[in-house]
Formats: structure tokens, C-alpha cells, sequence
């Protein structure tokens, strides 16, 4: 297994590897990209998967419709338009909740068809936050439109439907051409929150999932969930940002975080390297955001799952104010901060 490991490492690392990581400095002034009250009056917009480019474009879990509770895929194009681009519909595991995308560049034959790019998302068949899996849609361009393949790529882990499941996926790729990529996800059951990864293979024309382990925990936390990740080659290091731990208390809501928080960690110690685990890099508090709740973040990306600039770490997270209503208040920011190299 660890022979067989490294050699997707050898795949992965694209550029020359180097011991040093890189130091997160100050976070820039945040900026303001989209609310979905921009476009339904009243809705809300959270957990953005964001491909740099022109236009950069924002896949988002974003509200189906106007007042209305049960979530959407929307691509939001920077200076644009938005519009849904992937609903539940029909009878199936994912027909009602559609949520927390993750969009890369890889290879997927279906249907006869190579498409050019994979959509990992949240689906569920219930009206709750419950009996959730992971799929994947696939397109030949980021503007869609996006062909769901007829199964999860990651099934529903629990034994009550009342449980979470398996969700927030987010993914890198290792080989487009032939088809692979890093997938990690949250699993949430009654025993609490782990992250997870493992490498999905797509050149069979079904999702192959391999090497599936659980991430370490964040320093002494005992929670991991609602992270993303953005892949540095030349560092063979994984940058995440999550939601920050604990979750307040004494106001509301107190179901999402009030900071997030980024961290590191080699190629080697993703992979499951005895002994190496994250490095906390910097966190993102309302000293910042200016807002009582900063959740729900995501990277800047390429279209590969790497960082668009080696110099720079770019997070785009949701901001929400207190009930009533914070839901309703769910607004996308970015905000950026240096990366030094440190040996």
C-alpha cells in the first residue's frame, strides 16, 4: 500500500519538489462577489467552488429559488450572469438537495462521450440535512451543461437515514488525461466529523475510488469538516481552509462558524506518512470580515485544483449576520494574503 501510494505521488508532483512551505502573511481587505439576493431578492449562496480565469467563475450551493429552502448548483460569473446549472429532479439518491460543488479538469468517458471536466457535489433524497453522498457531473466545458453520472461516487456511510453522511467534497487533479483525481469529503455520523481522502479513477468509465483514509485532525480539534482544499506542485503541499473550531455560543446562529482557519500539509503527510500532520497557517476572524459570522470557505483554484499564483493564497467565504434571518444574509467575500517562502 505505501509502495502504491507513493507512486501517485510521483504522478501529482508536476513540478520539482522542495522542502520549503510557505508562510501566510496578512489577509487584504475583503471584497464583495455575490449574494444571491443580487439575483432572487431573497435567497442565500455558500460554499463557493471558484475556477480562476476571465471570467472567474463561482459554482456555489445556492438556493433553488426565491424564499425557498432546498439547494441549487449555481455558476455565478464574475461581472455576469448566474444561473442554476444543477437541481435535483426525478425520483433518485440526489433528487432533492444539490449542493457543495468542487469543479476540476479530468477525463471521463460516458455515454460514449469523453467529457473534459468532473463537478463533484452533495446530493440527498430527503427535505433535511440528512442521507447525504457524493456524485459527480461531468461537461465539456465549465459553462455546462453538466451530465450527471447515474450513481454516488461516495455512498452513503451510515446505517440511519437520519444520519449526515458523506458530503463537502473537494478535489484535485493528479492526471487529466488519464483521468484521475484527489477527492476529499466530510463524513459526518453519530461518532463525529473526520475528513477523508482518497484518489477516484475515472478511465474505466465507472468512478473508481482507491487509498481512502482519514485526514488527521487539525492540532488538538476533534472535528474536520466544511474544508477545501488548493494543491502547491512545486511545494508538494496541500493548503486547506475550513471552518474554524468550536462553533459559538451565546448568540445565533451557532451552527456555523464565526472564523475560518488555513492550514498545510505535505504530500507525505497527506498520504498518510506516520508522524507528519497540518500546519495552522493563519486564521480569518470578524476583525477582518467586519461580520458576525465568516463560514462556509473555499480557494481560488485553477481549473486543476493548484493555485492560480505561487505568491498567493486567495479565500473566498461566506459572510452572515445574526438571526433573524442570517441565512438569508449569506454573502460571498474574497480576500487575499502573501505566501513566503519558508525554508
Amino acid at each position: 500500500m505505501v509502495r502504491r501510494i507513493a507512486a501517485v505521488l510521483t504522478v501529482l508532483t508536476l513540478l520539482p519538489l522542495s522542502a520549503a512551505h510557505a508562510a501566510v502573511g496578512g489577509w487584504s481587505a475583503p471584497i464583495r462577489l455575490y449574494a444571491a439576493s443580487d439575483v432572487q431578492g431573497r435567497g442565500y449562496a455558500y460554499a463557493p467552488s471558484v475556477v480562476a480565469g476571465s471570467p472567474t467563475r463561482i459554482y456555489s450551493c445556492h438556493s433553488k429559488a426565491a424564499n425557498t429552502t432546498r439547494d441549487d448548483i449555481f455558476l455565478t460569473k464574475i461581472g455576469g450572469t448566474s444561473t442554476s446549472v444543477l437541481t435535483g429532479t426525478g425520483s433518485g439518491w440526489d433528487h432533492f438537495h444539490n449542493c457543495d460543488p468542487s469543479v476540476v479538469r479530468v477525463n471521463v468517458p460516458f455515454n460514449g462521450q469523453t467529457y473534459s471536466y468532473a463537478m463533484f457535489y452533495l446530493g440527498n433524497d430527503v427535505d433535511a440535512s440528512a442521507h447525504n453522498a457524493i456524485g459527480a457531473a461531468v461537461a465539456h466545458n465549465l459553462d455546462g451543461p453538466w451530465v450527471k453520472l447515474p450513481n454516488p461516487v461516495i455512498q452513503f456511510p451510515g446505517s440511519n437515514t437520519s444520519d449526515w453522511g458523506a458530503g463537502q467534497p473537494t478535489a484535485t487533479t493528479i492526471d487529466a488525461v488519464q483521468g484521475t483525481v484527489v477527492l476529499a469529503w466530510t463524513q459526518g455520523l453519530p461518532s463525529g466529523n473526520v475528513g477523508k481522502a482518497a484518489q477516484v479513477s475515472f478511465g474505466s468509465g465507472t468512478p473508481v475510488v482507491q487509498f481512502e483514509r482519514v485526514l488527521p485532525m487539525v492540532g488538538s480539534d476533534t472535528g474536520l469538516n466544511n474544508f477545501d482544499l488548493v494543491y502547491s506542485p512545486p511545494r508538494d503541499r496541500f493548503y486547506m481552509v475550513r471552518e474554524g473550531h468550536p462553533y459559538p455560543s451565546g448568540s445565533q446562529p451557532d451552527y456555523i462558524s464565526d472564523h475560518v482557519e488555513i492550514a498545510s500539509i505535505s504530500g507525505a503527510g497527506f498520504w498518510g506518512t506516520p508522524g507528519v500532520g497540518w500546519t495552522v497557517e493563519s486564521t480569518i476572524t470578524s476583525a477582518r470580515t467586519g461580520k458576525p459570522r465568516t463560514h462556509n470557505p473555499g480557494f481560488l483554484r485553477t481549473v486543476y485544483g493548484t493555485l492560480p499564483n505561487e505568491s498567493e493564497l486567495t479565500v473566498v467565504y461566506t459572510s452572515a449576520n445574526l438571526d433573524p434571518d442570517s441565512l438569508w444574509s449569506y454573502t460571498l467575500w474574497q480576500t487575499t494574503a502573501q505566501l513566503s517562502t519558508d525554508s
